[in-house]
């Protein structure tokens, strides 16, 4: 058929056309608006929250599922920790990521903060919800006078 001999069917054309752009445009905007939903969600589920010592101590003498996470070396861990805290060596943790639980709040710490704050990008990387990293770590906790242990 010709085009210039029918106009009905080159109407008939552009409104398949028509039809075809504007389903892709609709079928565009849904995917990325689910996908922008999808990683606004994620991102708020499973952000790091910096804490000072203060507000650790808080954490821990008012919520009962709360895991005290300490990644600092063995020997560090000898000379003083927070009572009740587990150690878990930061070069260890992804052998032991089982042992954390996922369905408590884990206050993470180390000597200064910078090794915690390492362990838990990688404990959000493997699924853990409620991160709270002790800034200043375990030196600040005990310059703010809080109790520690000692082996």
């Amino acid at each position: 058929m010709d085009i210039k001999r029918n106009p009905r069917y080159a109407r008939v054309i552009v409104s398949l056309m028509g039809l075809i752009i504007f389903s892709n445009v609709v079928a565009i905007t849904l995917t990325s608006e689910r996908l922008y939903a999808n990683g606004k969600n994620m991102k708020t589920q499973i952000d790091v929250k910096n804490i000072s010592a203060k507000q650790a101590k808080e954490l821990i003498d008012n919520e009962k599922d709360v895991f005290i996470l300490d990644v600092r070396t063995k020997e560090e861990y000898r000379e003083f920790h927070i009572k009740g805290s587990h150690l878990i060596p930061i070069q260890e943790l992804e052998r032991n990521i089982n042992k954390i639980p996922k369905d408590k709040k884990v206050i993470v710490h180390c000597a200064s903060g910078n090794r915690s704050a390492q362990a838990c990008e990688t404990l959000k990387d493997k699924g853990l919800k409620e991160l709270y990293n002790i800034e200043g770590g375990i030196l600040k906790w005990q310059k703010e006078g809080y109790p520690v242990e000692k082996e």
